[in-house]
């Protein structure tokens, strides 16, 4: 039986290292050895310090030794037998490092502070715009930090928040776009488990586009996670029916590793992207040209025209338009804005630039 543990015992952090690297680093952040049990480290903190100490830890040790080394939080004397019965319920450190980590994504969540850019997708033969992809930003809420879409996402996924984020995004992203007064088309980033795991997402949807005086034949929804949709059955019957109300979709490649038939297997996508590991270098590196050019035949094969993202090399531009790849987006053709660039490419401009 445990004795209570007066209140005027200062609060003690216990961390039970998992490696000598461990021990070492956590001793440079003022940890101790404890006195009966060299295998435990402590430190002495106040209550409001603890989240200051965990993200010291957060941002010093490996995401595997947080996940491999135990901590627990106790007033217990460093030499009394309480401390190592508290010390029975000590959880992995990651339990409380992620959270401390993420904690700004809680407030991102919690006061909707997510906006979005757009970066325009060109058609690669004329040079005008045909689309642009809207980016989700945030913004801390001392306005101090701007947060980019993959610590979004990392963030979404650490803290198991991923279909509230979906939600929240997809949300803030169709206001946004009705804000912008524009007919022209937007791609907006949607996880396949977001609709897989809500039933009523095109009600949903399909209700918010109309309320917003938006059209369906306005919306891309670019799944990510491209290789999720194999694993999800009833995925190609929803992808169906969002497509017969008027939505797009277009999806991934998955840097070639998931053949372009796979997809034709289960739905039928309206744009294929090439991601931008295949695309950068596809200008200079033969492996990478032979990918692209079977992609691009294999689609157009099948009357599906494809986007190149993240160009930035002038080769890897003209190498796209070379071989016939319909779209392109890319620091090396325009990078996101606040707003709507409309701007037609002059490419003998963008060519001579880069």
């Amino acid at each position: 039986m445990r004795t209570a543990t007066p209140l005027t015992e200062p609060l003690k952090l216990i961390i039970q290292p998992d490696s000598p690297e461990t021990r070492y680093i956590l001793s440079n952040l003022g940890f101790c050895s404890v006195p009966q049990v060299s295998q435990l480290l402590y430190q002495v903190t106040l209550q409001h310090q603890l989240s200051e100490v965990f993200t010291q830890i957060s941002q010093s040790l490996s995401d595997f030794s947080q996940t491999q080394s135990r901590y627990c939080i106790t007033r217990s004397s460093l030499d009394s037998q309480a401390l190592l019965l508290d010390f029975l319920d000590a959880q992995p450190l990651s339990t409380i490092t992620v959270s401390v980590k993420h904690a700004w994504f809680l407030r991102v969540l919690a006061q909707q502070r997510l906006f979005f850019n757009y970066q325009p997708i060109f058609d690669l033969r004329h040079g005008h715009v045909i689309a642009y992809e809207c980016l989700a930003r945030a913004c801390s809420d001392q306005n101090d930090a701007c947060f980019t879409g993959q610590q979004l996402i990392d963030g979404a996924v650490s803290l198991s928040l991923t279909s509230e984020f979906d939600e929240l995004a997809l949300a803030t992203c169709l206001q946004a776009i009705a804000n912008t007064g524009s007919s022209d088309t937007f791609y907006v980033n949607l996880l396949p488990n977001a609709i897989a795991s809500n039933p009523h997402f095109l009600e949903q949807t399909l209700q918010q586009v109309k309320d917003l005086g938006l059209h369906p034949q306005q919306i891309m929804f670019e799944l990510t996670e491209v290789e999720s949709l194999l694993h999800h059955h009833t995925l190609p019957k929803l992808i169906d029916e969002i497509q017969q109300l008027g939505f797009g979709i277009a999806v991934d490649d998955l840097y070639g590793n998931v053949a372009i038939d796979h997809y034709f297997m289960e739905f039928r996508p309206d744009v294929i992207k090439l991601d931008r590991l295949m695309v950068s270098g596809c200008g200079r590196h033969p492996l990478k040209q032979i990918l692209v050019k079977n992609l691009v035949r294999s689609a157009h094969e099948l009357g599906v025209p494809v986007l190149a993202e993240g160009l930035e090399d002038s080769l890897d531009i003209q190498f796209c338009r070379d071989e016939g790849v319909d779209y392109g987006q890319g620091f090396g053709l325009a990078r996101p804005k606040a707003v709507l660039q409309l701007a037609s490419l002059n490419w003998k401009e963008v060519l001579s630039a880069m």
